[in-house]
């Protein structure tokens, strides 16, 4: 009987759906395709275990943090804060202010071939107070959704190097779940994990196939009586877009602040991606100055030789109102 701690399930659950390999289609289920949305959240976590080595004086709590970190293709992987409390109990835990780790309006099969999942749920001792209130503050907003742009708003900014050194040093805290997710466009059965909607949960432990998500997705046995043998992750992906307003520009600035602060991973020298990311936005500029002039109408002087030098750029010119 296989063990493994991932394992996925189809998104048409009904009363409960079995857990399946991840390197099979879902039942009704089919691969993301170019052009289509792309969502994943994290949908709730069962904490179970007391990190407290100290048993006497243990409250049978944890101060928890829940955290993603996403990366497409060779792009600079992002980093998200879903929850942190203190005092939490040993029970499941969602859904949060910030449930979402990515949304894509257009999926591209060629720069999207992987995707890249990775669920930390720590307890960390002695979470400050401030940083605590500080997060409660500003739950809802992008400055702790993306921490690396916390340093950036000034609501937050007493707080986020404590937050982002906390990020940096989870390692140092004790360990609840921390697992990975590699998902492709591929074949069945050929041992890659296939991208396609569905939800997936990554266990503390290894767990056999013999489980069931169902419909609060909480995992629960044969018989129905709920799975309490280790914590777990549930996270969903799905085939729609439901980034909140504002984030996709957020989502951008906090994948060039990570690649240039040296957590990239994409292959190219931080100076290379932030050059495309400018060369990106000065593109978009010259042609929204070039529309505004097309627009004035009869042009002279300064200003018709400005539209004559921007219209004659090829890549803008197939953008430009016709004469």
């Amino acid at each position: 009987m296989a063990k493994f701690r991932k394992w996925g399930a189809s998104r048409k659950i009904g009363l409960k759906t079995k857990l399946t390999r991840m390197d099979e289609l879902f039942p009704e289920e089919s691969l993301f395709e170019e052009a289509d949305p792309i969502t994943v959240r994290v949908r709730g976590v069962l904490i179970l275990e007391n990190e407290d080595k100290d048993e006497w004086f243990s409250k049978k709590k944890n101060d928890v943090l829940i955290a993603t970190t996403y990366q497409f293709g060779d792009e600079p992987p992002v980093q998200r804060l879903h929850f942190m409390e203190d005092n939490v109990e040993l029970d499941w835990q969602g859904p949060f202010f910030n449930d979402i780790v990515f949304s894509k309006r257009d999926f591209n099969p060629e720069e999207d071939h992987t995707l890249t999942l990775r669920i930390q749920v720590y307890d960390i001792d002695k979470i400050p107070e401030k940083l605590i209130s500080g997060v409660r503050e500003m739950a809802s907003s992008a400055a702790v959704a993306f921490p690396v742009i916390a340093i950036y708003a000034g609501a937050v900014a007493f707080a986020a190097p404590t937050l982002l050194k906390l990020l940096d040093q989870l390692n140092d805290h004790d360990r609840i779940i921390d697992e990975k997710i590699q998902l492709e466009i591929g074949q069945e059965t050929t041992g890659h994990k296939l991208l396609q909607p569905g939800y997936y949960v990554c266990f503390r432990n290894p767990v056999d196939e013999e489980l069931f998500l169902d419909k609060n997705l909480r995992i629960v046995k044969g018989d129905d009586k709920g799975f309490r043998e280790c914590s777990y992750a549930v996270l969903e992906i799905e085939r729609k877009y439901k980034e909140p307003k504002g984030w996709e520009v957020d989502k951008k600035v906090a994948k060039l602040l990570e690649e240039i602060g040296g957590k990239g991973k994409s292959g190219e020298t931080p100076l290379h991606y932030l050059r495309e990311t400018l060369e990106g936005y000065t593109k978009f500029k010259k042609l929204k100055r070039a529309i505004e002039l097309h627009n004035e109408g009869d042009l002279q002087g300064p200003k018709k030789k400005l539209y004559d030098d921007l219209s004659a750029d090829e890549e803008l010119k197939k953008f430009l109102p016709s004469k």
